[in-house]
């Protein structure tokens, strides 16, 4: 015999509900992070130190709004979880794009999208209609929402001021995480960037943060800033104007076999290897071997001209005097994604063998300095590092925030990551459509206005799939105000009643109606568009599916032609690649 409350659960848990409950606890997490007056999340997690011989656990936390870190963030063990968290980054090898990858904001208003359109789904089937219908009026109804983006598109370059509007979008992508109350300095570093090198990406644009020195000294360097290292030695120069740049990485363990080190280290024996000697003279031929390789190596780098050597390994004593000798500055210890900026930065290649350096491997910078970059923690001494700056044509820059703590810095940097992502995509980077859209909710009254006037040339039961889609639509300035503590109600009918276009939206911080393209709102039309294709595609997914079962999968490759679909793709990729092997479809 079945309880009621037997009954109720087994009811909570049968498709679809059990799906769209998951979806929408989602949903719930990221709905007041939307917005401009939207709320902060508290991630803390558990991490085992590297410092520590046991290898004990140290808490680590972040304070963010950022819908794309929340999600990734999140323990999502329902099986639908994976199909959802394809929102913010790729689940699979290939040639799969999806919101995350590119798209770096809008992922809290695509999840918050996706999580009404299943729940209106819901009610509709639960009413009788087929989830093929809804599917069918959802994709219908993002045909008409296309076509009222790109009605709604303008260009990023219109107007007097054309980097007033880009700042715009910068700022606007910012607005709600205004770390230091520098929205304004954010929004120019982030548009300067965007400028230089495009779309961001970790080895184009780095950040630097330290917690000494003031948050308004903050900017953008033409270069990079190592802000944990120094000139090797006293000696060498601290500051050299014009400087040719010589980026020295290490090899790999594999091509080390033969004694060779990377760096401007003496040669390194084998731990196997076995050294005969017979006197005291067979020790001075091995130093006399390797001080004429010494002296090679630094009469190459003087006869290229060498400046400033930056090494991703260690320079030995003998090496440095030799390099004190000749006037050039060296700086070791460069991790590699630092060293990677710096070649990027001057144009230099990088070199793993400092005897096959030439002229032609060199990089430009007009300025390498050692400087001041904070107060050490409870210290007198002040912290140095090496700046490099004024480079001709920088494929990678930097921004610096002194001023700035460990939490705040990466959240200010994560703020203006989004900035110049959003100013590079409007501006077309990436092969997306340049442009941008009003903000504010300003399209998406627009489009459940369209979607609805198209629902009327339809057949009736598609007509009720596509204005669920419209009132799903109207969600999102209704979060907004929400967020904003105005009535969600009042405002979207205020909304609704203002708007002839696509250019009324909410305006803040006056929180306010009115013309979002004249009060600065606007967002990147590429953005818009994937968010809300994105959306569709992962409700058309969870819609088709009437189970979920969470299977094991092995841990070994599967066969050619296997279907595949696990976080373990990407290393079965990798044996793909290994092997020769193709054919594999990826579910």
């Amino acid at each position: 015999m079945t309880t009621e409350n037997e009954s109720t659960v087994e009811e909570e848990l049968r498709f679809p509900q059990a799906n769209v409950a998951a979806v929408e606890g989602i949903a719930d997490v990221l709905d007041t992070s939307f917005g401009p007056l939207s709320r902060d999340k508290f991630i803390g997690e558990s991490i085992a130190s590297k410092s520590t011989p046991d290898g004990t656990a140290h808490d680590e936390y972040v304070v963010t709004s950022d819908g794309g870190t929340i999600l990734e963030s999140l323990p999502m063990e329902h099986p639908i979880a994976p199909v959802f968290k394809r929102i913010v980054g790729d689940e699979r090898p290939g040639e799969t794009d999806v919101e995350g990858e590119r798209v770096t904001d809008g992922v809290t208003g695509t999840v918050m999208l996706a999580g009404v359109l299943l729940s209106e789904a819901e009610e509709l089937i639960a009413d009788g209609l087929h989830p093929t219908t809804i599917r069918e009026g959802y994709a219908t109804a993002l045909e008409t929402t296309e076509d009222a983006l790109r009605s709604a598109r303008r260009p990023l370059t219109a107007g007097d001021d054309a980097t007033d509007r880009r700042q715009s979008v910068a700022r606007t992508v910012m607005t709600g995480n205004d770390v230091g109350g520098k929205a304004e300095r954010w929004a120019s570093i982030a548009t300067e960037a965007a400028d230089m090198v495009g779309y961001p990406t970790p080895n184009t644009l780095g950040i630097e943060s330290v917690s000494g020195g003031s948050v308004e000294d903050a900017r953008l360097v033409r270069g990079t800033i190592l802000p944990r290292n120094t000139f090797a030695r006293d000696e060498m120069p601290t500051e050299i104007e014009d400087a040719n740049v010589l980026v020295l990485s290490g090899y790999k363990r594999t091509d080390a076999a033969d004694g060779r080190v990377g760096g401007l280290r003496n040669p390194e024996l084998q731990a196997d290897a076995t050294l005969n000697v017979s006197s005291p003279d067979d020790i001075d031929d091995y130093n006399r071997l390797y001080a004429e390789r010494r002296e090679q190596i630094v009469d190459r780098l003087v006869a290229a001209d060498v400046d400033v050597v930056f090494c991703r390994l260690g320079i030995d004593t003998e090496f440095l005097e030799a390099l004190v000798a000749e006037g050039i500055a060296g700086v070791r210890g460069v991790n590699r994604n630092r060293l990677t900026r710096i070649a990027r930065a001057t144009g230099a290649a990088v070199v793993h063998d400092p005897r096959e350096v030439s002229a032609a491997d060199l990089g430009f910078a007009g300025r390498v300095a050692e400087i001041d970059v904070g107060k050490r923690s409870g210290r007198r001494s002040r912290r140095r590092g090496i700046l490099v700056e004024d480079c001709s044509d920088p494929d990678s820059v930097t921004v610096f925030l002194p001023g700035l703590g460990s939490e705040r810095g990466v959240e200010a940097g994560r703020q203006i990551r989004k900035g110049a992502a959003a100013v590079a995509l409007a501006s077309g980077d990436y092969g997306e459509t340049p442009g941008v859209v009003p903000g504010g909710g300003a399209v998406d009254i627009g489009i459940a206005r369209d979607v609805r006037r198209a629902a009327q040339k339809r057949d009736s039961r598609l007509q009720v799939a596509m204005l669920a889609f419209a009132d799903a639509v109207e969600g999102a300035p209704a979060g907004l105000a929400r967020n904003a503590g105005l009535d969600p109600l009042d405002t979207v009918s205020e909304l609704v009643t203002a708007s002839n276009g696509y250019d009324v939206g909410l305006v803040f911080p006056e929180k306010r109606v009115g013309n979002a393209v004249e009060a600065g709102i606007l967002d990147p039309y590429a953005t818009r568009r994937h968010s809300y294709v994105t959306a569709v595609e992962v409700v058309g997914t969870i819609l088709r599916i009437d189970d979920a079962v969470d299977a094991d999968v092995p841990q070994t490759p599967a066969d050619e032609g296997e279907a595949i679909y696990d976080d373990r793709a990407e290393k079965h990729q990798d044996h793909l690649e290994e092997h020769g092997t193709d054919g594999t479809v990826w579910g």
